[in-house]
């Protein structure tokens, strides 16, 4: 099958201390490299943050041992043209199979191709119809 499963790690983190970066160096001084975050504030004292890792084992470890609140959640990861719209289409794709998305965000563009984490409520209805049907993995 095309494309990939990955782990994905939700974590909350207080915007008025050094988390994010307690966090950030935790992981590196544990040989653990971000493939890919991205981060939102709610306004208020807390971050959002996403994060895709080269160690899903070791990342877990270290977020129990900081006493982050986490979740994770399965996500996908797709290629599709880097063209103006190609994200709208692929959108529509998924709301009209009724997938509904939860995240999406880039990991690479590379070669008129751009690569995306796609988190979605069904991850098995996501894959039949992102790597089987559609045929956008990697």
């Amino acid at each position: 099958m095309k494309g990939r499963l990955t782990k994905e790690f939700g974590v909350l983190v207080n915007a008025k201390d050094s988390g994010l970066a307690e966090l950030t160096e935790a992981l590196g001084s544990s040989g653990v490299n971000i493939v890919t975050l991205a981060m939102s504030s709610d306004g208020g004292g807390d971050l959002r943050v996403r994060l895709v890792t080269s160690d899903e084992s070791t990342c877990r470890q270290i977020l129990r041992q900081l006493k982050y609140n986490f979740a994770e959640a399965e996500i996908l990861t797709v290629s599709i043209d880097d063209r103006p719209g190609s994200l709208a289409k692929l959108l529509w794709k998924l709301r009209k199979a009724s997938i509904v998305v939860k995240s999406v965000y880039i990991i690479n563009r590379k070669e008129g191709k751009v690569e995306l984490v796609v988190g979605v409520d069904d991850v098995e209805q996501g894959k039949r119809l992102l790597f089987d049907r559609l045929g956008l993995g990697r």
